[in-house]
C-alpha cells in the first residue's frame, strides 16, 4: 500500500457519509482506509460496516471494547497500517478527491518524510467530490537548515502524510487533548525534508457548537494538557539529537501552544477571580518551563494567539496580587475542580 489513512470514529453519524465518500473516490488506489470506532453510542458503526460491506478491499474496521480517546484510536490505527506513508482524517471532515495522490507524488518526487496540503475551514459539504486547481508552487525545506518554516506549518496531522519508517514508532499521546500538535511538530523538527503544497485539499469542518472548535468556549478539565503536549515536543526532539540545534524554534512552539489554550480561558464562563487565577498561573507555568513569554515578537506572536487575547493576558498577569502562594499546576487543577462541582 502506498498511504494508509487513518479514521477514528466516535458518534460522527452526522458528517461520516461525507468523510468516508471522500476516501473510497480518491483518485490514488493503492490505499487502505483504517477506521476505528471508538466504541460509538450512535448510528457511526451502522455506516461504518456499511461501507465496509461495499468496499471490503480498501477498508479495515477495528472497533474499541471502550472509548479509549482519539490518541489510542490513532495509534491502534498505526499499529495495524502497512502503507509506505500514514495520512488521518477525522471523521467530520472530508478532503478532495486528488489529495492523497497529489501528497505521495510530492513525497517521491522530493524523497520527502512529511507532505502537507492547504487546510480549508468550512461549516458544510459543499466542496466535496469538488476538483480543484493543483499548482506547481511548492515549499521544500530541510528543517535543520530552515527551522523557522516549521512554524509556518498548521500543528494538525490531517492535512497531512506522514514517511511511516520516518516515525521511528513514535506514538500519540494517549488520554490527551491536542495530542496532534506534539506529534506533528516534533516529527517536522525531526524530519530529513518536508514539502508543503498550495493546493486546494482538506476540508476542516469548524463550528462553535460541535467537535473540537466548541470546546474553546467552555470550561475545559483538560486543560494542563496542553503543558504535556509541549513537553512531549522537546523530549521527541531530545531523543533525535536536534533538541539543542532547534531549542529556539521549540520552545517557540511551546511558548505558543501554551499560551492559545491560555488565551482559550478568556472566553469561558466562569466568575472573573477564577478566570484570573486560571490565567495568571498558566502564565507561571510557562515562565518555569519555557521562559517569558512577554520577551518575544509581540508582532508575530500576535497572529498565532492574537494581539486582543495578549493584551488581556498580560494585564492580568501584571495586575493579580496572589495571596497564598500554592504550586501553579496544584493551583489551576483545584480551580478545575472546584468550578466542575458548580
Amino acid at each position: 500500500m502506498k498511504v494508509s489513512i487513518i479514521v477514528p470514529i466516535y458518534n460522527s453519524e452526522k458528517h461520516l457519509r461525507d468523510c468516508l465518500d471522500s476516501l473510497v473516490n480518491q483518485t490514488l488506489k493503492d490505499i487502505e482506509i483504517i477506521v476505528v470506532d471508538d466504541a460509538s453510542t450512535d448510528k457511526s458503526f451502522e455506516i461504518i460496516m456499511e461501507y465496509e460491506n461495499k468496499y471490503p478491499n480498501m477498508i479495515k474496521v477495528f472497533k474499541n471494547d471502550q472509548n479509549k480517546g482519539q490518541g489510542a484510536s490513532r495509534n491502534i490505527g498505526m499499529s495495524l497500517s502497512s502503507g509506505e506513508y500514514i495520512g488521518f482524517l477525522d471523521s467530520d471532515d472530508y478532503v478532495t478527491p486528488t489529495m492523497y495522490e497529489e501528497l505521495y507524488n510530492a513525497a517521491k518526487v522530493n524523497t520527502a518524510d512529511i507532505v502537507s496540503t492547504r487546510l480549508t475551514f468550512v461549516r458544510d459539504s459543499s466542496h466535496l467530490g469538488k476538483y480543484y486547481e493543483t499548482y506547481d508552487r511548492i515549499t521544500k525545506y530541510s528543517p535543520l537548515d530552515k527551522p523557522s518554516l516549521v512554524l509556518d506549518e498548521s500543528p494538525s496531522v490531517c492535512n497531512k502524510i506522514f514517511k511511516k519508517e520516518s516515525l521511528h514508532g513514535q506514538k500519540f499521546l494517549e488520554d490527551c487533548m491536542w495530542e496532534d500538535v506534539a506529534f506533528t511538530y516534533s516529527n517536522l523538527f525531526n524530519a530529513s525534508n518536508v514539502v508543503h503544497l498550495n493546493n486546494m485539499g482538506y476540508f476542516y469542518r469548524k463550528s462553535p457548537s460541535e467537535g473540537v472548535s466548541a470546546k474553546g468556549f467552555v470550561l475545559n478539565p483538560h486543560l494542563l494538557d496542553t503543558f504535556r503536549v509541549a513537553d512531549k515536543l522537546g523530549e521527541e526532539t531530545k531523543k533525535t539529537g536536534r533538541y539543542e540545534k532547534l531549542r529556539p524554534e521549540i520552545t517557540y512552539m511551546q511558548m505558543v501552544t501554551t499560551l492559545q489554550r491560555t488565551a482559550e480561558v478568556l472566553s469561558w464562563d466562569i466568575p472573573d477571580a477564577s478566570k484570573n487565577k486560571i490565567i495568571y498561573n498558566l502564565h507561571k507555568l510557562i515562565l518555569e518551563k519555557y521562559g517569558d513569554w512577554r520577551q518575544l515578537d509581540k508582532a508575530e506572536l500576535s497572529m498565532r494567539v492574537g494581539i486582543l487575547e495578549l493584551d488581556k493576558i498580560a494585564n492580568i498577569v501584571n495586575n493579580y496580587k496572589e495571596t497564598i502562594l500554592k504550586d501553579a499546576t496544584t493551583s489551576v487543577s483545584d480551580e478545575l475542580t472546584t468550578l466542575g462541582r458548580r
